[in-house]
């Protein structure tokens, strides 16, 4: 998986990357449940998070997507 280089809109500092996880979406009833894979990046010093889609791609070992 490649990890961005993304700047924080309001620091202008490089974000960090926290992982991937599968989001929720959806109420919790289990036929309607969906979980989308989605990679997080974090600004260390304000905190602001940005949300990507992960795409599907051949997998490394060390590749591990939680579920939240």
């Amino acid at each position: 998986m490649k990890i961005r280089k993304i700047s924080c809109p309001y620091c202008n500092i490089l974000m960090e990357y926290t992982g991937t996880y599968r989001i929720q979406l959806g109420g919790t009833n289990t036929i309607l449940l969906h979980r989308l894979p989605t990679s997080i990046y974090e600004c260390p010093r304000c905190g602001k998070l940005e949300f990507f889609r992960f795409k599907k791609t051949k997998r490394k070992k060390d590749d591990t997507v939680a579920d939240i």
